[in-house]
């Protein structure tokens, strides 16, 4: 299992509520955080209060602003240069829309191929020639939508399926190189953004369709992250957390 402790990870939307509660499970492990966020900042704040801002450095990103590419690489570069080296990626960062495809909008298919894909991508291309000589860890996030498809998640599901076509081709290109990329495809998960498409009722009818009879919780995102970052023979692995609703 690989030692967690002194590493340096960067975690694309720490300030997210499952981003966060990653972030608080990496630290309680001692390692160094690089995080981003865009308007939660206190969340962060909130880390660095409890941790110390010597283990957490942050960085604000619009990944819908025509220069979020470079963005990110200087984001990559200050990290490098903060901790002197890069060991471990897990992208969070996402944006959900359920909607009837014929009434999506050109800007929200936008957002969130900027947002779910292409932040992804960036990041493990900036971070990856940092890993070249040691070897790293990757972690991505995508869903369970990516795996099966769902009515008025049409946008939302193919970004997300094609992290995981991402992650599993990456794993077999730079396993030779010890750097593992992984993937966990949650279903419904238990944050503000579920709040924000789903009343009480609907969330209830979800529940009962769920054998688990409840909704995933990001600090089972976040175990599984640890179990992914530890066991150094894992890779190219896609772990749905869906309850047992297959």
């Amino acid at each position: 299992m690989m030692e967690l402790k002194d590493k340096v990870a960067i975690i694309n939307g720490l300030s997210s509520a499952i981003g966060m509660v990653i972030g608080k499970a990496l630290l309680e492990n001692s390692v160094y955080i690089s995080g981003t966020y865009h308007s939660k900042k206190e969340n962060i704040d909130h880390l660095i209060k409890k941790f110390g801002d010597k283990r957490i450095k942050s960085f604000r990103i619009d990944f819908l602003k025509d220069d979020y590419e470079k963005n990110i690489e200087n984001i990559v570069i200050q990290t490098k240069k903060y901790f002197g080296k890069i060991d471990l990626l897990i992208n969070v960062s996402g944006v959900w829309l359920i909607k009837p495809f014929l009434y999506e909008k050109k800007k929200e298919v936008e957002q969130i191929w900027r947002v779910n894909y292409w932040a992804t991508y960036y990041f493990i291309k900036n971070t990856i020639p940092h890993m070249m000589n040691n070897g790293g860890s990757i972690v991505n996030i995508a869903s369970v939508v990516g795996i099966s498809g769902a009515g008025q998640q049409v946008s939302y599901g193919a970004s997300k399926a094609a992290i995981i076509n991402l992650t599993r081709s990456l794993a077999e290109e730079f396993a030779p190189r010890h750097i593992r990329v992984n993937l966990i495809s949650p279903g419904y998960t238990d944050t503000p953004a579920l709040d924000k498409y789903l009343d009480d009722a609907n969330k209830e009818l979800l529940v009962k369709h769920i054998p688990m009879a409840r909704f995933c919780k990001p600090e089972d995102v976040a175990n599984t992250v640890l179990y992914l970052l530890q066991n150094d023979y894992i890779t190219g692995v896609n772990i749905p957390l869906h309850g047992g609703k297959l």
